[in-house]
């Protein structure tokens, strides 16, 4: 009878909590997708990045490296100079001292300090928390085109992809935008696929997204990276990448009929023994993800379906598109002010190239090459409705193309991409029912 009764009560328990699973509610979940290691050209392990990322209240983690996964076996060399050696060195310090020799595989080849890195699975159990934590694989696709650098991450992947080339910098683009499809089709998995800092070397433009073979959720770009080597906001002859998100979405939605490019925000970082303006921390840009579980699964098929919103501080609690109305509401901070903007395309705005020719640096050609680049109206990506406060609502008039959310706030960053930043949060672009 007692065994009957402990039984029963077992399967209520788990019928309870499969009950309490169904009616789990969505909730925000802050990550970052785009980050480094030792595994490629970080300065830290991935221990110390983990515990760094996780004790700044973030719930999930992609280790980004270049055109590798932590997986298999790899030794960092810790002495050779052109590694950065100090920051090597002091990152190798502190990895020892946090978690001991017994943690740590070291060896000596010619006279060299090697440390045996420890693989994802090996290191995961240290951090990842039902609800608190998890790591989502991924791997930073680290190709070219030519003097362009093509680098496409891929997230909750299943195993490495190689670079796949391409003709173009567009077809470059697209066939790796491909294999993480692929690759998705293939283990029945959501991923994702994003294209890191267009600005990185002027290395992309706006028209190398135009006729990219995309379906809503399967392609993005960073509309915000915080790598100090990144042009994020442009200069004298180029857009800033979030003035290319509007030309991108314009055209897309506006000409050619085609699905809508989500903008991610990322802080790409590299350095975490060095801190401050022109270093590549952690922390200056992340996303935040609603979803009902923190699983790699479910916070990829929510970004997915575009139900995440991008951040350098700004934290929203509210945001509803819902009809033909968005509604955005801020977890305000005290002594902060804050204005909220939408931003969009109307249909009737003008959408034509305009063709500029300008001296060009870039990357290894030579620095008086002439260039044309394509300017755009006014009109592209122009602020519909801007409100002073911390709660706003935009109500569309049936011409736009598209609306997005921009809110900044009085706080500056406490380590910004560029001296003067305060924090922000962007939404990801609405488009309004024609019904």
């Amino acid at each position: 009878m007692k065994n009957t009764i402990l039984a029963s009560r077992c399967l209520l328990a788990v019928l309870m909590l499969v009950a309490g699973a169904v009616e789990a509610e969505p909730r925000w979940w802050k990550g970052n997708t785009h980050t480094h290691s030792w595994w490629s050209d970080g300065d830290s392990p991935p221990e110390l990045i983990a515990k760094w990322y996780k004790e700044h209240d973030y719930n999930f983690l992609v280790l980004s490296d270049h055109n590798i996964m932590q997986q298999g076996e790899k030794w960092y060399p810790i002495d050779e100079p052109y590694r950065r050696p100090e920051q090597i060195q002091a990152a190798y310090d502190k990895y020892l001292k946090t978690y001991g020799e017994k943690w740590l595989e070291v060896r000596t080849v010619n006279g060299n300090k090697e440390v045996k890195l420890k693989t994802l699975d090996e290191f995961r159990p240290l951090f990842e928390e039902s609800e608190k934590f998890i790591f989502i694989k991924g791997e930073e696709i680290t190709d070219r085109f030519k003097a362009h650098p093509v680098h496409v991450n891929g997230v909750n992947l299943v195993e490495l992809i190689e670079p796949q080339g391409g003709r173009s910098v567009i077809e470059t683009i697209q066939n790796n935008m491909d294999a993480v499809k692929a690759q998705s089709e293939q283990y029945a998995q959501p991923m994702i696929s994003h294209l890191n800092h267009p600005n990185f070397y002027f290395a992309q433009t706006a028209e190398d997204f135009f006729y990219l073979n995309l379906k809503e959720g399967d392609g993005y770009f960073e509309m915000y990276n915080g790598h100090s080597h990144v042009f994020n906001y442009g200069d004298e002859n180029h857009q800033s990448a979030e003035r290319m998100w509007d030309i991108v979405l314009s055209k897309r939605l506006g000409e050619l009929r085609k699905s809508l490019i989500y903008g991610v925000a990322v802080d790409d970082a590299h350095e975490y023994t060095k801190w401050g303006l022109g270093v590549t921390n952690p922390g200056r840009g992340w996303i935040m993800v609603r979803a009902e579980y923190l699983t790699p699964n479910s916070i990829t098929e929510a970004v997915k379906r575009g139900d995440f919103y991008n951040s350098t501080g700004v934290q929203l609690s509210e945001l509803v598109h819902k009809g033909n109305t968005i509604e955005v509401a801020v977890a305000p901070k005290k002594g902060v002010s804050y204005t909220i903007e939408f931003v969009g395309t109307l249909t009737d705005a003008d959408l034509k190239a305009r063709s500029k020719v300008v001296e060009h640096t870039h990357f290894n050609l030579s620095d008086h090459e002439h260039k044309e680049i394509r300017t755009y109206s006014d009109d592209i990506g122009k602020v519909l409705k801007s409100v002073s406060g911390a709660k706003a609502s935009y109500k569309s008039n049936g011409d736009e193309l598209y609306v997005r959310v921009r809110i900044s706030s009085s706080k500056k960053h406490p380590n910004p991409f560029k001296e003067g930043d305060v924090e922000m949060a962007w939404s990801q672009p609405f488009v309004f029912s024609k019904d």
